[in-house]
């Protein structure tokens, strides 16, 4: 008898170790996807100090494309505050564009702006694609919970 109850608790353990091993698997999975789009993502956007060059305004959207292009995959897997971390940078982005000349000083505001709004979206990312791991940042983000969109 306590055979037989040692064998269908070693089935039991062996069915509830196969699904936890088959939800971790895909887990993992579908994270080294995030991972993925985000550093696609990452590599199309152009460089901040790009802001400095006296470009028109269809040369700054043309920089932009390559990123947009992957908002689809950012939109699908992301959280919302890589969403909204986003949505600041691209404001920054447009701050800086409208602001910043060759004649501009090196760390203007608008750049360090720009910056600081690429870092944070550096950082939901992080947070985002590695929250299952010890390695994950638990600091307090600095993304807004909605965005500002100015009206003109």
């Amino acid at each position: 008898m306590f055979s037989t109850f040692t064998a269908i608790g070693g089935m039991f353990m062996a069915a509830i170790g196969f699904l936890l091993g088959r939800f971790y698997a895909e887990s993992e999975r579908i994270l080294a996807e995030k991972r993925k789009a985000y550093l696609d993502f990452l590599s199309e956007l152009p460089p901040l100090n790009d802001m400095y060059l006296d470009t028109t305004e269809e040369e700054f959207l043309a920089a932009l494309k390559p990123a947009t292009k992957r908002l689809p995959s950012l939109i699908f897997y992301a959280d919302k505050s890589v969403l909204l971390a986003w949505g600041v940078l691209q404001q920054r982005y447009l701050e800086a564009h409208n602001e910043l000349t060759p004649e501009s000083p090196a760390l203007a505001p608008a750049y360090q702006a720009l910056a600081t709004a690429q870092n944070d979206l550096v950082l939901e990312m992080k947070r985002d694609a590695f929250q299952f791991s010890i390695f994950n940042y638990s600091g307090k983000s600095r993304v807004p919970d909605q965005l500002e969109i100015a009206s003109k």
